[in-house]
């Protein structure tokens, strides 16, 4: 049977059609859309009946795409002590003897907490907390806390002995492992050792996977959320990326997976590039789930001063940052993704960060131009005219986290100084044709979608006592950052034919709002709320 949504504002983010009052959905796509009269017309014409959804006036628009987030390292959070909002590393100790003595960590698993953030500290110093503090709650049990950022690391005595990182090995991680005045380890690890800690601890197993992937899937769908570009493999144990995708595989032939999954696979090797794709892992290609890219980490954050930047960081002249790959690794990296016609999305915020990464890419075009995969960097934070044209001239993608202003607009200019005013310039990418998509980054930022379109349109803080605007020339249009959640998200993806506006013969997912984003005042866009998200012309979530 067909159904016929009616009476709402439709955005269809096709601009071939910008706007519609009625679409048919049929088998799950989008069959007609136009007029409510010329709709009936069609009904009439195939001597059909329908179910009528009255769409009461709302504002409708395509479902959401986050276009990077880490789904499974959110669902896993749910398992974690909650370290968001800590005014202190007293608060963080008091908030983990809590979880300890809550039982998040049974017998044989680390007790994790996430989301501190040193600069948001208001008692005590604005530091890393460290070894000795963890300590003082629970030393023998192994015990981890992750910066907001998942970045930085801090490992207690316990942990620190588990993994073997002691006085004699700390020096030979150059310096992702802190070392304190006396020559033993600090607790804290940086990066790649981070990521390499957190797959091998992870206690994730096959059921415990599908299960917090289900609670997390639920969350998303209120978000008016229906697609999710994810780096998860290095979440799952030992980065086992077969687990997940067995995992996923399970449920989809369950049918249990209600929100489109595009993979951005974590492998930073080209040993384990080859691997994957020898597998057929880039052939995977299913209704819910599919590899999109292969994801590479060429620095870190500008909180914890490891993106990687060209001049020394102004609040820290000691330090640029770190570069992951030298320039000879990361050609290497993106040229085997592009041997393969496999995308490769570059985590990249300094601007030394970016610059090589634009270097990997051109270097990978020069040396095979006739494949064309659709190469992106993820963040492009601190940036100059100079990379900006790079991205077009280059066709590189941006994906891009508005709501990293919230936090970063605190921070950048003492960062990085006079570099702040040609950086966060989503506008002029999307004006100089750069297919710009939006995410949240998820858990390092929630992925509530209206704090993050929020900042992206008003270029303002979410939190904080007093409203500050940052860059307001780079503010997008709301039709602007509208086509950068939708149909953007799904050509980051290699997707739009299928999804991403509410066009015929695309996927029937789209959300009703509960007020519209195109006449309320800025302020309003943060208590906008999703009323239904449909998936495949079917309702998934109700307010």
């Amino acid at each position: 049977m067909l159904t016929l949504i009616y009476n709402g504002d439709i955005r269809t983010m096709d601009r071939r059609q910008p706007r519609a009052q009625a679409a048919l959905i049929e088998n799950g796509r989008f069959a007609f859309v136009g007029s409510l009269r010329a709709a009936r017309a069609e009904l009439t014409r195939r001597g059909e009946q329908a179910r009528e959804i009255d769409l009461e006036g709302r504002l409708t628009l395509p479902g959401f795409n986050d276009s990077h987030m880490h789904f499974i390292h959110f669902a896993k959070g749910l398992m974690s002590v909650d370290l968001a909002g800590s005014q202190s590393i007293a608060e963080i100790q008091a908030r983990m003897k809590k979880g300890l003595e809550q039982g998040l960590a049974p017998e044989g698993v680390w007790l994790e907490g996430e989301g501190w953030n040193q600069d948001y500290f208001t008692q005590g110093e604005k530091r890393f907390p460290n070894r000795a503090e963890l300590d003082a709650v629970c030393p023998d049990k192994p015990m981890m806390i992750m910066r907001t950022c998942f970045h930085i690391g801090v490992l207690n005595s316990a942990a620190l002995k588990a993994l073997n990182i002691t006085r004699e090995t700390a020096p030979s991680y150059g310096g992702l492992a802190g070392i304190d005045p006396d020559g033993e380890p600090d607790g804290i690890i940086k990066e790649s050792l981070l990521d390499d800690t957190k797959a091998q601890i992870s206690s994730l197993n096959l059921e415990t996977m599908k299960q917090i992937i289900l609670a997390a899937q639920q969350k998303a769908l209120a978000q008016g959320i229906t697609s999710i570009q994810s780096d998860d493999v290095g979440y799952t144990p030992q980065a086992d990326y077969n687990l997940l995708f067995e995992a996923f595989a399970q449920l989809e032939a369950e049918g249990k997976l209600h929100i489109r999954l595009a993979e951005q696979c974590l492998l930073q090797k080209p040993e384990l590039i080859e691997e994957f794709l020898a597998a057929g892992y880039d052939q995977w290609s299913s209704r819910w789930f599919r590899p999109s890219c292969v994801k590479l980490l060429a620095d870190g954050s500008l909180g914890a001063r490891t993106a990687a930047l060209r001049q020394p960081y102004q609040d820290d002249p000691a330090t640029k940052g770190l570069e992951m790959f030298t320039q000879e690794r990361l050609n290497r990296l993106v040229l085997t993704c592009h041997k393969h016609n496999m995308p490769a999305a570059i985590h990249a915020i300094g601007d030394r960060a970016i610059e090589m990464a634009l270097d990997a890419i051109e270097n990978a075009r020069l040396l095979c131009p006739d494949h064309q995969p659709r190469h992106g960097i993820v963040h492009c934070q601190i940036t100059d005219q100079a990379l900006l044209r790079r991205f077009r001239q280059l066709d590189v993608l941006a994906f891009v986290q508005p709501i990293f202003i919230d936090y970063d607009m605190r921070i950048c200019r003492d960062r990085v100084g006079d570099r702040t005013d040609t950086s966060y310039a989503w506008r002029d990418l999307y004006e100089n044709g750069v297919h710009v998509s939006l995410g949240t980054d998820c858990p390092v930022e929630k992925f509530d979608t209206m704090p993050n379109l929020y900042c992206a349109v008003a270029r303002k803080n979410i939190t904080g006592s007093e409203k500050q605007t940052f860059l307001p020339q780079q503010a997008l249009t709301m039709q602007q950052a509208l086509e950068c959640y939708t149909i953007e998200g799904a050509y980051a993806s290699g997707e739009e034919r299928e999804k991403g506006s509410i066009s015929p013969g695309k996927l029937a997912d789209f959300i009703v709002l509960d007020r519209d984003l195109f006449s309320i005042p800025e302020e309003e866009i943060l208590q906008t709320k999703a009323l239904q998200t449909w998936v495949e012309g079917e309702l998934r979530y109700r307010l």
